[in-house]
């Protein structure tokens, strides 16, 4: 299977330059016939030196997660090796810390596709984590993966194959939203979201909720966010008062209220800090 390794522009893990000079990603392609269904595999896989940790932050994307957690890891919900499943993280940002030696292995569903899959509503999993097995029976049969597991890839997929639906008509419409968002501007409203889905906003704001487990406006405010991280890491702006007018916030001070709700900094800081880690 090919994979994609870790690229250090990612506008969804804060300070990627740091994050890899503690951990290795990598994000392994899932079957073709769950790539409705999975937007990708992923692993993680540290070795710290004895008593040194590292907490890794990123920002979320409205997607859940299944995950085969190893070794020394603790996050919100997990503090034991175990199969997890991890709902939409819509507070802040997400906050692991890793400390000896360990690995994860992930599976990044599409939106809407838990809730297609296992028929629980994605707003239930919200700020969630759960054990797997609550929502995909044979769950713990995933326990022993591992990323350096020789068959993790093909385990996976048969996992899944065996449980995703032959009818994929539920999965259109969420997907229809989701593709709309990525491919607008950063500038969008919910309403006019809606109005290039061809939904009323109460129509997708009933929609979102069910399949993806946050609201319309959540969703465009947290890809603007992303936009601003991205852009950080890259160093492609002129000022932060213009990054801010071009993404659609009013002035700096609108972004820099929104930045730091979600990632517990001001973007100058967070534009500080991220440079001296490329050093």
């Amino acid at each position: 299977m090919a994979t994609r390794t870790f690229a250090t522009t990612d506008g969804v893990i804060l300070d990627p330059r740091r994050f890899a000079q503690h951990a290795t990603l990598t994000r392994p392609a899932c079957h073709p016939a769950l790539e409705r269904w999975v937007e990708h595999y992923w692993t993680v896989r540290w070795s710290l030196p004895a008593g040194a940790s590292y907490r890794s932050s990123l920002v979320p994307l409205p997607q859940t997660n299944l995950t085969v957690e190893s070794g020394q890891v603790a996050r919100d919900g997990v503090s034991a090796p175990g199969v997890f499943v991890t709902g939409v993280v819509s507070r802040r940002r997400f906050d692991v810390t890793l400390s000896g030696a360990g690995g994860v292995v992930g599976v990044k569903f599409r939106p809407g596709a838990p809730t297609v899959i296992t028929g629980v509503e994605a707003s239930r999993l919200r700020d969630q984590v759960v054990p797997a097995t609550r929502l995909f029976s044979g769950a713990d049969a995933l326990a022993d993966l591992h990323p350096d597991t020789p068959d993790c890839v093909e385990r996976l997929d048969a996992f899944l194959l065996d449980r995703v639906p032959a009818d994929t008509a539920e999965l259109e419409t969420v997907s229809a939203v989701i593709a709309t968002l990525e491919d607008s501007a950063p500038t969008m409203s919910a309403g006019e979201l809606a109005d290039r889905c061809g939904m009323g906003l109460r129509s997708l704001q009933r929609a979102c909720r069910h399949y993806v487990g946050v609201g319309p406006q959540w969703l465009v405010a947290r890809a603007r966010v992303h936009a601003a991280i991205a852009r950080l890491n890259a160093g492609d702006y002129e000022t932060l008062a213009s990054l801010a007018v071009e993404l659609g916030w009013f002035d700096q001070a609108h972004m820099g209220r929104d930045f730091t709700a979600l990632v517990g900094e001001s973007p100058g800081s967070y534009r500080d800090r991220a440079g001296r880690a490329a050093d």
